[in-house]
């Protein structure tokens, strides 16, 4: 191997490296409009999310995967002790994706300030499909 391509081999691999370096730099927790990214996961009947305490004030790009077999919903809401409708889910939730928007394999986005703060047990993400929150899929949220 020559002169001339060792040296464009070795650039190469200094520029990719640096790219993937700033790349990884810039995928932090900051969204390109200042918010803060959050990941959310639905699996079939469970809720993960990258953040459960938030503050006020604060704008937040939630990012939410359906990595369920079936339709999800993601609603950040106020826990519910009953089977809720579509109309008492809209009336109570705060922010949130419906189930046609969550089929199976989707991704979708939303962006969200809270307001004001939430203690322990006030807030949660919540999936209202019937019969999934009472299988589990809800996680409590703190807002401070």
């Amino acid at each position: 191997m020559g002169t001339k391509n060792r040296r464009f081999l070795g650039l190469t691999a200094i520029l990719l490296f640096a790219g993937f370096i700033l790349s990884a730099c810039s995928g932090g927790a900051a969204g390109s409009s200042g918010s803060t990214n959050v990941t959310v996961t639905l699996t079939d009947f469970n809720i993960t999310s990258t953040l459960t305490t938030f503050k006020q004030g604060v704008t937040y790009h939630f990012t939410v995967t359906n990595n369920g077999a079936v339709a999800h919903q993601l609603y950040i809401m106020p826990p519910s002790s009953e089977q809720l409708t579509d109309a008492q889910v809209q009336q109570m939730a705060l922010a949130g994706l419906s189930e046609t928007e969550l089929t199976p394999g989707a991704t979708k986005t939303f962006d969200y300030t809270f307001t004001q703060a939430y203690a322990s047990g006030s807030l949660e993400f919540a999936c209202h499909v019937p019969g999934h929150y009472e299988a589990g899929m809800h996680l409590g949220i703190v807002v401070q």
